[in-house]
């Protein structure tokens, strides 16, 4: 018996992300006076980093999660349930625009983000980002809005609405007999 989601899509990132991981690197240190001390030492390593980084760069989607793996020295997986998404956006900057690359971002409910503010699932480079999207969303609308969920979640409220009556006729009723007695 296979415990593998049947529906694996994977997201594939466009190699001129290794240009535009170099750059956003090496940018900060040529407008300050240490970091042009350190841009030599950037020119031999960031390309190594760009390059190891790249490769690591994972993103999948399947029937109820999209799962995206990443990083070089400490890797981090991040498996975000579909149910969870509220949104999706894609994003342009300018150093992306001159590049021709998108980000995409997920935003969930109760998001967390990483210590400099920015969210952790942030797909820079991603191709066909505004197509993944879609198919994300339109993943996770499928997903949440079947017939059999919509039904038993009414079914569910309802019982919880008569229970929730049936406690406030207990109570008026209790504070009838104190005002009585």
């Amino acid at each position: 018996m296979s415990t593998t989601p049947a529906t694996v899509i994977e997201g594939h990132f466009s190699p001129k992300l290794k240009t535009y991981f170099f750059l956003q690197g090496a940018l900060p240190l040529v407008i300050t006076v240490v970091g042009i001390l350190l841009l030599p030492l950037w020119a031999i390593f960031g390309s190594w980093w760009a390059g190891r980084y790249y490769a690591s760069l994972k993103m999948e989607l399947t029937d109820r999660n999209v799962v995206i793996r990443k990083g070089v020295w400490f890797r981090q997986e991040l498996t975000i349930p579909l149910d969870k998404i509220q949104d999706i956006s894609v994003r342009e900057g300018p150093l992306l625009s001159a590049l021709g690359l998108l980000g995409l971002r997920i935003e969930t409910a109760g998001q967390r983000s990483n210590a400099s503010g920015q969210s952790e699932a942030d797909l820079i480079g991603l191709m066909n980002a505004r197509e993944m999207r879609d198919r994300i969303l339109a993943m996770r609308d499928a997903q949440t809005h079947t017939p059999a969920t919509a039904t038993t979640h009414t079914a569910t409220s309802q019982d919880l609405l008569v229970e929730i009556r049936d406690a406030l006729l207990r109570i008026e009723s209790k504070l009838g007999e104190r005002k009585t007695s």
